[in-house]
């Protein structure tokens, strides 16, 4: 059950590329993506040493750089994930330290720090639990609650008399007339000064790890090699996640590999490494191409809605808290796209989506200009223009939306979904502004071909005098 602690010398090769990697993109200020980096290697080796110091360094410097609303949100999904990581401390705690770890990733903070103590304490892992409580002392160095409980864990172990007695100066210091305060710095000096191995560490003799022969351990590359296999269920897709994570971890995740899985992982619903692996991977390009662009943004947006809704079955959620949650997923869509056109202005499906953002906000003039760019596209332009219609009348220039609706349906031989959702939008407007008969029209040639469309039945029942059909 125990975490056994391994150094560098001990991890295989593709890992260690990755904690060189991450190295380099923190040295490069990308906090976010080495912060990404490094938990998912320590979540793979909870041990590996050198990789959780980097981690907390790096943690601790986002935390710092963090202000705003971007603090505000970074503290409520550490909150979120400390409670689940609590909830989870009896059943199963090394997720629980998982959920600990991603706490951290959010915030670096006392609570997610203790989180990591309470696990690393069920898995029986003392030199973790240590360094949790040392690194919250960092952060509230008169934390008295934190100090007795760190003499407490180091008591019965050997290389720690030093460290005691310091402690208990502290707590003296903290009660200067407190005579058992005293009495216990004078018993601390007396270990401390018999303890010849002071700051050794309890891990140090703990198994070792062989290390793997790079040229014997390869991965079987000959299924992937011939294309993936069909993929049926959550199995077959777990599977070849395990696979491709394989063919990396040996250090030959190339530009394909990592293409692979990322796109498995967001199968998966495993969103926050597929983000890392589309982020490699577009490293690896060098330019990040549109398909990868918008997966990382499906990404995010997935793993921002998976975490709302987390927000909205805790316990008494705010609902300001929830509204501004919604609102900064949309506000990182809309900049995506933003973004996306300008570096893409001859991109049309680009244009589109943006256009689209912009309906579903109500920006309605920003909608139409997008829309527009977007017609030059064959295959959107009947949408494009539908849509162009559509903003046309929730701005209430009914006149404008008419003629752009009957233009586009000039061009429209059959009824197919397409007209039959141009002729709605058109018998929409003419009910706006008055026009029955011409409204009726529309509804009834949908009706004629498809009564179940959307509500047409209903509105040509209503109709039904203006049509003035005869009776049977």
């Amino acid at each position: 059950m125990a975490i056994d602690k391994i150094n560098m010398s001990s991890i295989p090769g593709g890992m260690r590329n990755m904690y060189i990697k991450a190295q380099d993109v923190i040295n490069k200020n990308n906090f976010d993506y080495g912060v990404e980096l490094l938990k998912d290697l320590i979540q793979a080796v909870p041990g590996f040493w050198e990789a959780r110091e980097l981690l907390r360094n790096t943690e601790r410097i986002k935390t710092q750089n963090l202000a705003g609303f971007q603090k505000m949100m970074g503290s409520i999904h550490s909150k979120l994930a400390v409670a689940r990581g609590k909830m989870l401390l009896l059943k199963n705690a090394r997720e629980a330290l998982n959920c600990a770890e991603e706490a951290l990733a959010y915030l670096y903070n006392s609570d997610g720090l203790y989180l990591v103590y309470e696990a690393a304490k069920a898995l029986d892992t003392q030199y973790l639990a240590v360094d949790s409580l040392d690194k919250i002392l960092e952060l509230e160095p008169d934390n008295e609650k934190i100090i007795r409980e760190l003499i407490d864990l180091i008591s019965d172990t050997e290389g720690y008399a030093v460290r005691i007695l310091q402690l208990r100066q502290k707590i003296a210091a903290m009660h200067p007339k407190d005579l058992k305060a005293q009495a216990d710095v004078r018993a601390a000096a007396a270990n401390a000064t018999m303890e010849q191995a002071a700051e050794k560490s309890a891990a140090a003799e703990k198994s070792k790890v062989a290390t793997k022969d790079n040229g014997t351990n390869t991965p079987d590359l000959s299924d992937l090699e011939r294309g993936d296999r069909i993929i049926r269920s959550e199995a077959d897709i777990k599977e070849m996640i395990r696979r491709y994570e394989e063919v990396i971890a040996a250090g030959k995740g190339t530009e394909e590999i990592y293409r692979k899985v990322a796109d498995f992982y967001l199968m998966a619903k495993m969103y926050e490494k597929a983000i890392h692996a589309y982020r490699t991977l577009a490293e690896k390009q060098g330019v990040l191409d549109l398909t990868v662009d918008r997966a990382i943004e499906k990404a995010q947006v997935a793993l921002a809605n998976e975490q709302l809704e987390e927000l909205i079955n805790s316990e008494n959620p705010e609902q300001s808290i929830i509204d501004n949650y919604r609102q900064e997923i949309v506000t990182y869509q809309i900049n995506s796209n933003e973004t996306r056109v300008k570096n893409n202005p001859n991109d049309l499906q680009s244009h589109y989506d943006l256009a689209m953002l912009y309906f579903e906000n109500k920006r309605f003039d920003e909608a139409i200009a997008e829309f527009q760019i977007a017609t030059q596209n064959p295959q959107r332009k009947s949408l494009a223009e539908t849509y162009i219609g559509r903003s046309y009348i929730a701005k209430k220039e009914y006149e404008q939306a008419e003629t752009v609706l009957k233009t586009s349906l000039e061009t429209m031989l059959f009824m197919d979904t397409q007209k039959m959702r141009t002729l709605y939008y058109l018998g929409t407007c003419y009910e706006l502004m008055e026009k029955t008969a011409e409204a009726a029209d529309c509804f009834l040639q949908i009706h004629a071909v498809n009564p179940n469309y959307m509500d047409v039945a209903q509105k040509v029942k209503e109709y039904n005098e203006v049509l003035q059909q005869p009776e049977a």
